[in-house]
């Protein structure tokens, strides 16, 4: 009975690292965690105006970047996660700029859009928070020093 339990947990564990070893991202339907993300990009471009259905795909899109591996995201990819941060929706923005995070140095080239959304929201007065978190914590995420807030200072 001991031995095969410990089987089983050998062979769990042998398949697990076989699929990170093998760069082989796959979620339960077959499709490949790359294809879901250029798909869920589309979602969020083609959503017309604030909503929220494009604010959902939007955090799918930032939890479906948390699962692929960094080297995995072809620079296409990136510069389509990239053109996200140009939407008006600032709680779109603040997925996106999570998503970018998640790749860490792979997204160097995001910085200047992540600058750009982190000037245009820093001194933004809201009940709520604003991107401007999220794009200074992809910033470090990248290996990029994030600007200090300029509340005050120019505006």
């Amino acid at each position: 009975m001991r031995v095969t339990r410990w089987l089983k947990n050998f062979f769990a564990v042998c398949t697990t690292l076989t699929v990170l070893l093998t760069g082989v991202t796959r979620a339960k339907d077959g499709t490949s965690v790359l294809a879901q993300i250029q798909e869920t990009i589309l979602d969020v471009r083609m959503t017309k105006g604030p909503s929220m259905d494009r604010t959902n795909a939007a955090e799918r899109l930032s939890q479906l970047t948390k699962r692929v591996a960094p080297n995995e995201v072809d620079d296409k990819t990136l510069a389509d996660l990239v053109s996200l941060l140009d939407i008006n929706d600032d709680s779109v923005r603040g997925w996106v700029a999570g998503a970018l995070g998640y790749l860490g140095p792979r997204a160097k080239p995001a910085v200047p859009a992540l600058l750009k959304v982190t000037h245009e929201t820093d001194c933004i007065q809201l009940r709520e928070m604003t991107s401007a978190g999220a794009a200074r914590l992809a910033l470090k995420r990248i290996g990029v020093t994030p600007p200090t807030a300029h509340c005050g200072t120019q505006r």
